[in-house]
């Protein structure tokens, strides 16, 4: 390898040799120092091997990308996720188009990221798009290029330390659902939404895919157990839901009510064969009757891991979770304040027995505080 001037150029060249065949290219630039950085720098790629000639990125195009990593890696995921996939892959398409691979490069996903930031929402043009929802997209991005760099497309991902939007600003703070505030969401909700309240937080299941779309012949009423099948998110999430006894006699009273006309627990209104889709409207509305403040009924999952932890140990909120790991129950536990608050009054109890602790000024009385200033004089 080496550095050269052309004749007719103002700027410096290299040559390198890559296999068996000898290369020349420029390196744009008239800066001889920093034509030597470029070329110290193709000289470590050809070591490393990641410069061959011929990468195949050079002439596929993103489309084209698109459509083999859908087919073989999309194609295997559950029904959801295939659909997500679509939307983001329709997204990321209409910005990079029909550019090679190898024109992609850091920069334009950044630009990419800040574009889709700053586009309206299309459940609200009012606001924009979501930190969270840019976020899946550019991890479905970053998974496209790791596996372009696997098939040996391109040398590198050119989303590789992209950073991400914080999510926590956009979400509503988590907090614990009160026994009274329970009571009046159950007042102000219709049957159907009840029934599903109390399901979600006795058994602690994810809202609609064990929950909302909850068929009878998965419920043993007889044994008391919630048998979950079909696309669930874990290995572990298939674990039998135990029933307690207010879940179950609930059920009980609802399928009686219900009859046999569906054989979900709570049928679309629409089509009684398909379970309800959504219930996100019907849920905020209840909340506004009940004088709560919003937040997602998703929540009931962290209800119930809450109450659950109060009595029981770790093991057992594992298992009612279905967790694979003990450390995702610190993620779903609310009112940890107010439990460190209860043992510190525990600790200092036992640590002052009785005694007064501190205080901001002097216990003696007034007569003496005087006569110590007197003295003092």
């Amino acid at each position: 390898m080496g550095l050269y001037r052309r004749k007719g150029s103002r700027f410096w060249w290299m040559s390198f040799t890559v296999g068996d065949e000898r290369r020349f290219q420029s390196t744009k630039t008239s800066s001889k120092e920093i034509a030597t950085k470029i070329w110290k720098k193709r000289d470590g790629e050809i070591a490393l091997g990641l410069f061959k000639i011929g990468w195949p990125g050079e002439r596929m195009t993103f489309a084209e990308l698109c459509d083999e990593f859908r087919s073989s890696h999309s194609s295997t995921l559950s029904v959801n996720s295939q659909r997500n996939h679509r939307m983001f892959s329709k997204h990321l398409r209409q910005f990079f188009g029909d550019r090679n691979l190898i024109e992609i490069h850091q920069r334009m996903v950044e630009e990419y990221r800040e574009y889709r930031r700053r586009q309206p929402s299309q459940r609200n043009p009012k606001i924009t798009v979501k930190g969270a929802t840019v976020n899946r997209e550019m991890e479905y991005l970053q998974c496209m290029f790791q596996f372009a760099v696997t098939r040996k497309y391109i040398a590198e991902s050119p989303a590789a330390g992209v950073r991400h939007f914080d999510e926590r600003r956009e979400r509503p703070a988590k907090r614990m659902l009160s026994v009274e505030e329970e009571q009046r969401i159950f007042g102000a909700a219709p049957p159907y939404l009840r029934v599903a309240i109390i399901l979600l937080v006795q058994t602690g299941g994810r809202t609609y895919s064990e929950g909302l779309s909850l068929r009878w012949d998965q419920v043993d009423l007889e044994n008391l157990v919630i048998h979950l099948a079909g696309e669930l998110k874990t290995s572990d999430s298939a674990q039998p839901v135990p029933l307690t006894r207010q879940a179950s006699e609930l059920l009980r009273e609802w399928k009686n009510e219900q009859g046999q006309k569906s054989p979900f627990l709570f049928p679309s209104p629409r089509d009684s064969n398909k379970p309800i889709g959504s219930v996100k409207k019907v849920w905020r509305t209840t909340l506004k009757r009940a004088g709560v403040s919003y937040f997602p009924i998703y929540n009931l999952r962290h209800v119930f891991c809450t109450r659950l932890s109060w009595v029981a140990p770790d093991a057992v909120v594992q298992r009612a979770m279905r967790h694979s790991s003990p450390e995702t129950k610190r993620v779903y536990q609310l009112g940890l304040v107010h439990q460190v608050r209860e043992h510190m009054e525990r600790a200092n109890d036992k640590a002052y027995q009785g005694r007064d602790s501190l205080h901001l000024r002097d216990s003696a009385s007034a007569e003496e505080c005087g006569e110590k200033m007197e003295a003092c004089k």
